[in-house]
């Protein structure tokens, strides 16, 4: 794991690139990432096939400081980062929550935390759920989560963004691709 003076390193060789910057963002082996401005609300009617490419519909919801939106009790919503980040392939980068908000029932990545090297800046996708008791606001630009960083040594060899994944613009969309192989044995 990348400690602050490493991060800074990486920063100045452009291995990493987080945009807008500020130092007040580095702690000792971490960065601080605040909420994008809109999230997605999915629709609960549909029934998910990945095979058969079945997705549900979102509706997007703009934040702004004077409507945040209510998160309720049970709820979950997808958003991003407002920073954009790049990865060489010389760094991976995990995501967490913040513990202030994980002691209310507030988690910021059910199980993506995992960001693979080689990525273009783009903002990364949250998938937020409240499982407190309480309903929880959500503003745009609140310190909202956490990033660490890791160093890939020897650098990969393969880029994530030449998978044909996610690409810059595509962050908070829920793309699926169909994922399940079939087994022509049986």
């Amino acid at each position: 794991m990348l400690s602050n003076v490493s991060i800074e390193n990486f920063l100045a060789s452009r291995d990493l690139s987080i945009d807008p910057w500020k130092k007040e963002m580095l702690g000792s082996c971490r960065v601080t990432l605040h909420l994008g401005e809109k999230i997605l609300i999915p629709d609960g009617k549909v029934v998910v096939d990945v095979k058969n490419n079945i997705t549900p519909d979102y509706e997007e919801v703009k934040l702004t400081d004077s409507d945040p939106f209510k998160l309720e009790p049970g709820m979950f919503v997808v958003g991003e980062t407002f920073e954009t980040i790049g990865l060489s392939e010389r760094v991976a980068m995990i995501v967490d929550g913040r513990s202030t908000f994980a002691r209310l029932g507030i988690s910021v990545v059910q199980t993506a935390i995992l960001a693979d090297s080689g990525q273009k800046p783009k903002k990364t996708t949250l998938e937020i759920k409240n499982s407190g008791p309480n309903p929880f606001l959500l503003y745009p630009r609140m310190r909202f989560c956490r990033a660490f960083f890791l160093e890939l040594n020897p650098p990969a060899t393969l880029r994530y963004d030449s998978e044909g994944r996610y690409q810059s613009g595509d962050s908070n969309k829920p793309i699926f691709r169909n994922d399940i192989k079939e087994d022509k044995d049986n």
